[in-house]
């Protein structure tokens, strides 16, 4: 399987709140449908990108549902995958359909204006993990959105979340403001912080009432945590009978791992680790949240 098929490339001008497009990107009620319809319209527009072909053009929707789809796949059968996908009714495409297993699309003129912007790319695996609807779309947000050296601590306002996210209007601001924190602490990459005046008399700043966040890199985050844990070393001196005999039978493990190890095996290993694609236009851009 293609691992194209696994990044999005968003145009940058979609990502400015005016574009009419803009909220309609992720304007969906379950995160089924918003997962599929982000794994059709990320092949729809990497087919258009290579051909630039005008009219309707056809793909086979196969290895969709397969075990290294992001796409839930319990929840979905040939026949509910017919009415959800036939059902979509999109200012990103002109036409899309489903028949005998094949999707028939044409992007439309509104969207395709949008493809002349730069991109960021959205890796869609990063998407599967998610299993309800407002922290996909605030992944996808943090994603588009990451924090950079120049921009080390972006923040989306509070009115913007509620809209993006689609949080029911008629709960208390409480709670409203608790479904934005729980999805945000579902992210494990995100650390985030709302700020918002301490008491009703204290002075608004411009930081208030809004999700300030950073990026992190997950894997450096539990290193730093196990080095953390770690106990110091102790003296040759202060080990028992029983820690020398360990150490002794480590020291045999290690020699018997480094002869089954050989150094023809690297680039196997390196090949099947090589980044799936680089960052398509990737550039850092105003921010219009």
């Amino acid at each position: 399987m293609n691992n194209n098929k696994y990044f999005m490339a968003v145009p940058n001008d979609i990502m400015n709140t005016k574009n009419p497009l803009h909220y309609e990107l992720l304007n969906f009620d379950t995160n089924i449908k918003l997962k599929l319809f982000i794994a059709l319209l990320a092949k729809s527009t990497m087919i258009y990108k290579k051909n630039k072909k005008k009219g309707i053009q056809i793909f086979s929707i196969k290895g969709f549902l397969s075990d290294n789809s992001f796409i839930p796949r319990k929840s979905l059968n040939q026949t509910k995958l017919l009415e959800i996908i036939n059902d979509f009714n999109s200012p990103f495409f002109d036409i899309l359909t489903l028949n005998d297993k094949e999707i028939s699309f044409e992007l439309s003129a509104k969207y395709i204006k949008t493809l002349k912007s730069g991109f960021t790319n959205l890796n869609l695996m990063e998407l599967k993990k998610h299993k309800d609807l407002k922290t996909t779309k605030l992944a996808i947000l943090t994603s588009i959105y990451p924090s950079t050296p120049n921009n080390p601590k972006p923040y989306f306002s509070l009115n913007y979340l509620l809209k993006y996210l689609d949080v029911t209007k008629k709960l208390p601001r409480t709670a409203k403001i608790k479904q934005i924190k729980q999805a945000f602490s579902k992210l494990e990459n995100i650390k985030f912080e709302y700020k918002h005046p301490i008491s009703k008399s204290a002075e608004e700043l411009p930081e208030h009432y809004k999700f300030h966040y950073e990026t992190i890199n997950v894997e450096v985050e539990k290193t730093d945590k196990i080095i953390e844990k770690t106990e110091p070393l102790k003296k040759p001196w202060e080990l028992s009978e029983q820690e020398i005999n360990d150490v002794e039978i480590k020291k045999v493990s290690d020699i018997e791992i480094d002869n089954t190890f050989d150094v023809s095996d690297l680039d196997e290993i390196l090949e099947e680790h090589q980044e799936p694609i680089s960052k398509i236009g990737h550039t850092d851009y105003k921010r219009y949240i």
